[in-house]
């Protein structure tokens, strides 16, 4: 249905808009600098996307161009959001590189898997197939990350961060209503066409609406909060060793 698939684009653009309106307006922008960035890199890609259908050359080299780099800024304010609330995790080494490299290494892998193996898309050349599989392990990723986050939170009482929250959230379900459509798509091939095809689009509307109903009013933090990104105050540490207490007390008793 062309109609519903020009309804939802355009719903989207309006409230790529508004969200980032919102953001320059209370300056939230410079919080969150790569999701500002990847709001405007797809409403950017959105409208010019839209003008380059008339050219098919144009439209092809544009899409497998800006293709890999929404998967990379998707990751990016994933984990840009990720890192805000868990900024004195940093303290553990091993955990500071463990999470990046752990996507990284997850993305990689699907690349390489894709490039030498071309799944079950044997029209495609190497390389495509290498960018497409790694852009299908991105939403897996995404909500991997989003289910940790979660987690954490809930498991150190970490609450009333807005922003970080539904931002999270909302790549999450977006990322999840992806899966889905392309779960559907290779188990039944065109028998959910419709369900499969506007799965991604609507789980980002969803989107959309969680992260306008975060930056459409200002959230102001504590200023150790602000100041996570380059100093670590002495409560997020003394909470951090007390956390971790609370674990290694939970998996010892686990192990008996």
């Amino acid at each position: 249905m062309y109609w519903m698939e020009l309804a939802v684009q355009a719903i989207c653009i309006v409230l790529e808009i508004s969200a980032l309106a919102c953001l320059a307006r209370w300056g939230v922008w410079r919080l969150v600098p790569v999701f500002s960035a990847y709001l405007g890199f797809i409403l950017l890609r959105t409208v010019v996307g839209s003008i380059a259908l008339s050219s098919p050359r144009f439209y092809f080299d544009f899409y497998w161009i800006s293709a890999p780099l929404e998967a990379v800024l998707t990751v990016w304010a994933v984990l840009e959001s990720f890192w805000l609330v868990f900024a004195s995790f940093r303290l553990l080494r091993w955990f500071r590189f463990v999470l990046p490299l752990a996507v990284a290494g997850a993305l990689a892998y699907s690349a390489w898997r894709g490039y030498h193996h071309h799944f079950v898309l044997v029209e495609m050349t190497p390389a495509a197939a290498a960018v497409v599989s790694a852009m299908l392990m991105s939403d897996y990723a995404i909500l991997s990350v989003s289910i940790l986050y979660f987690l954490l939170t809930r498991m150190l009482h970490l609450a009333g961060r807005v922003y970080e929250d539904r931002f999270i959230l909302g790549f999450g379900a977006a990322s999840l209503a992806a899966a889905f459509g392309g779960s559907l798509r290779g188990t039944f091939g065109e028998g959910f066409a419709l369900v499969s095809r506007e799965a991604q689009p609507i789980g980002y509307l969803i989107a959309l609406l969680l992260w306008l109903s975060a930056v459409v009013h200002p959230v102001i933090y504590p200023t150790s909060d602000r100041s996570a990104g380059t100093s670590f105050p002495q409560g997020s540490l003394a909470d951090l060793k007390f956390q971790l207490r609370n674990l290694r007390s939970f998996v010892r008793k686990g192990a008996r």
